[in-house]
């Protein structure tokens, strides 16, 4: 009996007319004229915490306006219906967007006791706050528009308050007072971050960008007649003068040195503030504050 050939195991004998295609067999390099494939991109596992972030890679692109569940998708590689597995509609994707902006704020200490000359100024340190959280909200652009109807309640923001509150109280001032110095004081923070906003959204990204605007202002409050508005008339360069910086220096001054007045006060019962023995000081504002980008002068007050 003749010996059969036995095929190799790449070589199996396939029945007469089921034989692979030549296309599908390996091994064959592509022509030259077509294009190549892009390999496809792995898609990134759905969760809150990456439906947060691309989120907040938009608004930091295209600005607040542009946030919508279906531009995150987008981002993300899927449908807007699977981001409300997370969150119950955009509202409540803004709320926990806020927070996760606000965890980037630095948490005020409260000043140890007997500390060196300078390093347990309480004053110092809520400013110092002041200005992170004011670098922090402008490097989002205009995400901070969120913040002006709700109170924060997020677990980054109860730290911050819980933070604050604590430096407050620990300088001596009364609740009533601590409560609404930190409030007052976030209304300045947000308003001078949102008119830092408007001014970007208008091409004035720039103490320089804000120059000509200005510029506009000054010349008209100088030529209203003199007769009917003699103070803005001579008081057109101070009304326009100074920058972003600045004012904001200037209005942080005013709030902290105000809470100043009241520590070691006690809370009345009534409807007033407190009843404080006055503590005049004379406070500074931080030595050497850094220029942030979008900030500029608001040329007459929020």
């Amino acid at each position: 009996m003749p010996a059969r050939a036995v095929p190799e195991p790449n070589q199996a004998s396939v029945p007469p007319g089921q034989e692979k295609p030549e296309k599908e067999k390996p091994g064959l390099p592509e022509p030259p004229w077509r294009s190549r494939r892009k390999a496809p991109v792995a898609r990134q596992p759905l969760s809150a915490e990456a439906v947060i972030e691309a989120a907040l890679r938009l608004v930091d692109r295209d600005g607040l306006d542009a946030l919508s569940m279906r531009r995150v998708a987008q981002e993300l590689g899927t449908g807007a219906a699977s981001l409300y597995a997370y969150f119950a509609n955009k509202d409540e994707l803004l709320e926990q967007l806020l927070d996760r902006v606000m965890g980037e704020i630095p948490l005020p200490v409260t000043p140890a006791s007997g500390s060196p000359a300078g390093t347990g100024d309480w004053t110092a340190v809520v400013k110092r706050s002041c200005w992170d959280s004011r670098a922090v909200f402008l490097a989002h652009r205009d995400l901070v528009k969120v913040a002006r109807a709700n109170i924060p309640v997020g677990p980054n923001a109860l730290r911050y308050t819980e933070a604050m509150l604590a430096v407050l109280r620990g300088a001596g001032i009364p609740d009533r007072i601590a409560a609404w110095g930190m409030d007052q004081m976030s209304l300045v923070i947000v308003a001078d971050a949102v008119e830092s906003a408007i001014h970007a959204s208008h091409g004035r990204h720039t103490e320089a960008d804000a120059g000509p605007y200005l510029a506009q202002v000054r010349d008209y409050f100088g030529s209203l007649p003199a007769d009917r508005f003699p103070n803005l008339v001579a008081m057109a360069g101070a009304m326009t003068e100074g920058s972003g910086d600045e004012r904001f220096a200037f209005a942080i001054d005013l709030m902290v040195d105000g809470l100043a007045r009241y520590a070691g006060a006690t809370d009345t019962t009534s409807g007033g503030a407190a009843e404080a023995t006055p503590a005049p000081t004379v406070l500074e504002s931080p030595g050497v504050v850094p220029a942030v980008a979008g900030s500029v002068a608001d040329g007459g007050g929020v």
